[in-house]
Parts: structure tokens; sequence; C-alpha cells
């Protein structure tokens, strides 16, 4: 007897994954150099066009404009302290860490090389 031809999985297809958003690199200055110093703050031309009057748009490659602005004061403020210390129920005792006995020292060495005894 024949047995009937394998068949193949079943293909499945999914969305393509999202693409990262691509960084802006291109900012409105006077010159370069106020481009670059006021990333942050600079209009940004990503088309190469769309500046205020007498600005240009200008290509910044630093890693600091690529990067989310900093701000004045921390994004996450962290645990605070409290307005009195924590009391705690009882006292508590460091913990006994037991250990093996100290092996014994080895045998001192006490022949020496040299032209004498000084």
């Amino acid at each position: 007897t024949l047995s009937p031809k394998p068949t193949f999985a079943p293909v499945i297809k999914t969305a393509e994954p999202s693409k990262a958003p691509t960084p802006n690199t291109f900012f409105c200055g006077e010159t370069y150099q106020d481009a670059e110093q006021n990333c942050f703050t600079a209009t940004p031309c990503p088309n190469g066009s769309g500046c205020p009057a007498g600005e240009s748009c200008y290509g910044i490659a630093i890693p600091k404009c690529v990067s989310s602005a900093p701000t004045a004061a921390p994004t996450d403020s962290g645990p605070q302290p409290t307005d009195s210390p924590t009391l705690s129920s009882k006292p508590t005792s460091a913990p006994v860490i037991k250990t093996a006995e100290p092996s014994k020292a080895p045998t001192p060495n006490t022949f020496f090389c040299g032209e004498t005894y000084q």
C-alpha cells in the first residue's frame, strides 16, 4: 500500500515589523554653529526647508542633537526621604556565620641564598 504524500506546515503571514523612527538631524540656525549649539531649541527642518527668515537648514550629525533634550530637573525623582526616621519593631543582631577551622600555616622557609649571612 502507498501512504499519502506528506503535507507542508501552513504558512502564516504576519505583519511586517514597524521601523524605528528616524531621528531628525536637520536644524535651523543663522550659522552651522548656531544650529549645532541650539539643536534642542532650534526649529527642526527634516525636509531641508521651513526655517524662519534669516536662518538656513543645516545637517547636524553630533550625538547630542539626536538624543532627547536635557531637562532642568531629573525626570525620575526616585525615593524621597521621610520627615522622621522609620522605627523597627525590635533590634536585630548581626547574623552568625560559622566557618571551617583555619588551616595550619605552612612550614616557613629558613634557608636563603647569599654571599654572606648579613
